[in-house]
């Protein structure tokens, strides 16, 4: 194994490790491997909580959509935002903004409210 460093003029230059820094890294990517089942629990933790989220937030705005008669073709024309990105907006897929969500609601006659409430 060995390290890479950058000279001056900008060359990179390999050089060898020492038994120390050997050790480091062996004992580096141990509690790296340590740690990666946690870290791959709590990421699928986030993910399925941010699709529930998703979830909730898209059959309200397609429950309005429906509600209000339009269609993508409309929707777009009222918001700006294109028809394929609506569609996946109300497929729960993607990650819109606030004020995305914003002006798609202001389309479909409604206020956007975020409120935070204790568990």
């Amino acid at each position: 194994m060995s390290t890479e460093r950058q000279t001056s003029d900008n060359k990179h230059v390999r050089t060898p490790m020492t038994p120390e820094q050997r050790e480091r890294w062996k004992r580096d990517i141990a509690a790296i491997e340590e740690e990666k089942p946690e870290m791959i629990r709590l990421a699928k933790k986030i993910m399925a909580e941010k699709r529930a989220i998703q979830r909730e937030v898209t059959e309200l705005l397609q429950a309005a959509r429906e509600a209000s008669g339009l269609t993508l073709a409309q929707l777009q024309e009222m918001t700006g935002i294109h028809k394929g990105q609506l569609s996946k907006l109300l497929q729960a897929d993607g990650n819109p903004t606030l004020y995305t969500l914003h002006r798609v609601a202001a389309a479909l006659g409604k206020r956007l409210v975020v409120t935070l409430a204790e568990k």
